[in-house]
């Protein structure tokens, strides 16, 4: 070997191992040496009927999700690529009623949301504005899979900060660990949702980047963080 040439061997003379791409898809983690991958081939890899109808979900760390298809190639070189969020599709009886939008959102938040393929709705209660997200997929760890997940909406948001969250049924861990600050029941709808008080620092929400949609983060953020992920 020349002094020009790179030392692609390893200490005693042996190859360097290639370099190891994972990626979650929905709880199985699968490993890859090429540095991207069609969301088709990674779900097959893991064992996924791509022939069945998904929504599927590209969680970037720090960033909100967004629908991906079959098609779409994950650079996995990319800082922050995480997982893959696998939802059946599915059309019931429930598809049928009439969602409540008693209130607007940004166009923003129901353009990701309705993209997203999240059905929800938006309704007052005795003068509390509620955004309500049904079905909303818990990760690996819980004795929940889905949550109905329910914001409460300022009405002077987006200038006021979204707070906390609420989850119907209640989360809890396989492991039996309790989680902190999720003993208080707020009722929505008539029902009574766990309250998880998550809260950002003061004075970081901005009325000009923040949203629902960067609350979803911080409520994604907090629900893995529980089961260590």
């Amino acid at each position: 070997m020349s002094q020009h040439e790179p030392d692609t061997q390893g200490e005693k003379g042996k190859p360097k191992p290639p370099k190891v791409y994972k990626l979650n898809v929905q709880g199985v983690t699968i490993e890859m040496v090429e540095p991207s991958i069609l969301v088709r081939k990674a779900m097959e890899l893991a064992g996924f009927d791509t022939t069945h109808e998904w929504i599927i979900i590209l969680r970037l760390k720090g960033e909100p999700k967004r629908a991906v298809t079959l098609d779409t190639t994950i650079d996995l070189t990319d800082p922050g690529v995480e997982k893959l969020r696998l939802t059946p599709k599915q059309i019931s009886n429930g598809e049928a009623i009439a969602r409540r939008r008693e209130f607007d959102l940004l166009t923003a938040d129901a353009a990701y949301l309705d993209g997203a393929g999240h059905r929800w709705e938006t309704f007052d209660e005795g003068g509390v504005r509620w955004l309500l997200i049904h079905d909303y997929p818990a990760p690996a760890g819980y004795h929940q899979s889905h949550v109905d997940l329910a914001l409460q909406v300022p009405l002077t948001y987006p200038a006021t900060q979204i707070d906390m969250f609420y989850c119907h049924p209640d989360l809890s861990l396989r492991s039996g660990a309790p989680i902190a600050q999720t003993e208080c029941r707020v009722t929505c709808g008539g029902r009574n949702f766990q309250r998880w008080s998550r809260h950002r620092p003061d004075g970081t929400w901005d009325r000009f980047k923040d949203n629902v949609v960067t609350h979803l983060t911080l409520v994604d953020e907090s629900l893995c963080r529980e089961v260590g992920q």
